[in-house]
C-alpha cells in the first residue's frame, strides 16, 4: 500500500467518526486494559507521606468503528488521538501528574486491524501514600496508585489488568534496591467504588516498600550507644572531681537530646512512638541515671559529713569529763572528711575537739577495718550510712552496662528481628 492509499484509509476511519462518543455507546462498557512499565520510582516523602513514580502507562481497548483493511497494525502520529476517542483514566490518589514532552510528547498510538487500539503514554505521577511509622526505621510501606475513569461509570467504562504472568506491572530491576528502601512486593486488585453519580470502576496496584535501616544503625544507634558508654567514664572519676562529672553527664544528656531533636525534625509530628524513639529515650534515660548516681553520691557524702559533724559536737563535750589530754590525735584529720570542717569546729571547741577527733577516727577505722574484713561493699545498718560511698561507683561500674546490654538485646529482638508484618 502506497502512501495516497494509506491517507485514503485513514482518512475513511474518521470520516464520519465522532470522537465524543465511546465505542458500543448504548451498548456493553467498553473494557480497557491498563498494564505498567516502571521506569523508576523515587522520592518517598515520609514528612509529605508521598512517593512519586515514572512509568509507561499502557491502554488497551476494542473499537469497531477503527477495523480497517490493512494487513498489520498501523503505528499513527500522537496527532491522531485528537481524532478518536479516548478514555478519560485518571489517578485517584495523584498529588501531581504530568505527561512528558521531550523532545515531543510521548505518547503512542497503534491500531490493529480487528480494532483493538494501543495507546501508551509516558507519565509521572507523585502519589499519596498513608504511612505507619511505628516500626520506623525498620518499616514497611504499602503505597497505592489507584486508576479510575473520571466521567464515565461501570455501566460505560470497566477497567482490568493485563492479563500475564507479571500481573500487568513489569519493574525494571534496577529499581528494586533503591537507597533507603527495597521493593519487596507487587500487588494489583480490581474493585468498584460507589460515588453519588453511581458506581465506577477502577484498578489499584500496590507497592511494598520495606526500609533499609543500616544508614539509620551508623547515624542514629551507634552513636547513642557509644554516647551511653562514654558517659560511664564519670564513674571512674573520683566523687570529688565534680566539675568534671558534672559537666560529662551534661553533655551526654544534651548531645542525645540533640540527635532525638533533628531525627524528629525530619519525620512527620505523630502522636505515637516511634521504634526508633523507644531507643533514643531509652538512651536519655541511662545518661540521665549516670547524673542522678552521681547527685545520690554527694546526697550521701554529705548526709557523712553532717552525721561526723553531730558526733563531733558530742565527743567534745565529753572529753571535758571524761579524757585526758594524751588521747589527742596530734592534729590528725580523719580519713574522707575536709580539713575545712576540722577548722570550722575547731574555732568552737578548742584543745578539746582533738579528744573529738581521735574518737571519731577510731570509730571509723573499726567500720573500715570491719568493711575490709567482709571483702568488698556491704550494706550498713543505719541510713543515710546504708550504702558506703566508695561502693556506688564500683556498683555502677557493673550494674549499667548490664542493664543497657539487655536493654539493647531485648529492643533489637523485639524491633529487629521479629517480623510483625508477616505476624499480623
Amino acid at each position: 500500500m502506497n502512501e495516497s492509499e494509506m491517507t485514503s484509509l485513514l482518512d475513511n476511519l474518521i470520516q464520519g467518526y465522532d470522537p465524543r462518543l465511546r465505542p458500543d455507546f448504548g451498548g456493553d462498557p467498553v473494557t480497557v486494559t491498563v498494564g505498567f512499565w516502571v521506569l523508576s520510582i523515587d522520592a518517598i516523602n515520609v514528612i509529605d507521606m508521598d512517593y512519586r513514580m515514572d512509568f509507561f502507562l499502557r491502554q488497551l481497548w476494542r473499537d469497531p468503528r477503527l477495523k480497517h483493511r490493512f494487513d498489520d497494525t498501523l503505528a499513527l502520529s500522537n496527532t491522531m488521538l485528537d481524532k478518536i476517542w479516548v478514555p478519560d483514566t485518571y489517578f485517584v490518589n495523584s498529588k501531581m501528574s504530568k505527561f512528558h514532552s521531550v523532545t515531543t510528547i510521548n505518547k503512542m498510538l497503534s491500531i490493529s486491524p480487528d480494532g483493538l487500539v494501543h495507546y501508551n503514554s509516558r507519565v509521572t505521577v507523585k502519589a499519596s501514600c498513608a504511612m505507619n511509622l511505628r516500626m520506623f526505621p525498620k518499616d514497611v510501606q504499602n503505597c497505592n496508585i489507584d486508576i479510575e475513569s473520571y466521567g464515565y461509570s461501570a455501566d460505560n467504562v470497566q477497567y482490568q489488568w493485563e492479563n500475564r504472568s507479571d500481573n500487568g506491572i513489569a519493574v525494571n530491576k534496577k529499581i528494586r534496591d533503591m537507597p533507603q528502601y527495597n521493593l519487596s512486593d507487587i500487588n494489583v486488585s480490581r474493585h468498584f467504588t460507589m460515588y453519588v453519580a453511581g458506581n465506577w470502576s477502577g484498578l489499584t496496584a500496590t507497592f511494598r516498600f520495606r526500609r533499609r535501616s543500616g544508614y539509620f544503625i551508623i547515624h542514629i544507634y551507634a552513636p547513642c550507644a557509644l554516647i551511653v558508654i562514654l558517659s560511664w567514664i564519670s564513674f571512674c572519676i573520683p566523687p570529688e572531681s565534680t566539675a568534671a562529672r558534672i559537666a560529662l553527664g551534661i553533655t551526654s544528656v544534651l548531645t542525645i537530646t540533640t540527635i532525638l531533636n533533628m531525627l524528629n525534625n525530619s519525620m512527620p509530628k505523630v502522636s505515637y512512638v516511634k521504634a526508633v524513639d523507644w531507643y533514643l529515650i531509652g538512651c536519655f534515660l541511662f545518661v540521665f541515671a549516670v547524673l542522678l548516681e552521681y547527685t545520690f553520691v554527694l546526697y550521701i557524702d554529705n548526709e557523712e559529713v553532717t552525721e561526723y559533724k553531730k558526733d563531733l559536737v558530742n565527743y567534745s563535750s565529753e572529753s571535758v569529763k571524761h579524757r585526758s589530754p594524751a588521747h589527742a590525735m596530734n592534729g590528725s584529720i580523719p580519713n574522707g572528711y575536709s580539713p575545712a570542717v576540722f577548722s570550722e569546729h575547731g574555732k568552737k571547741c578548742g584543745h578539746n575537739c582533738h579528744h573529738a577527733h581521735h574518737d571519731v577516727v577510731l570509730k571509723r577505722e573499726k567500720h573500715k577495718s570491719s568493711y575490709e574484713q567482709l571483702g568488698g561493699c556491704r550494706p550498713r545498718l543505719k541510713f543515710p550510712a546504708v550504702i558506703d560511698t566508695e561502693c556506688i561507683d564500683e556498683f555502677a561500674r557493673v550494674l549499667f552496662p548490664f542493664i543497657f546490654i539487655a536493654f539493647n538485646v531485648i529492643y533489637f529482638i523485639v524491633f529487629f528481628f521479629i517480623d510483625w508484618e508477616e505476624k499480623t
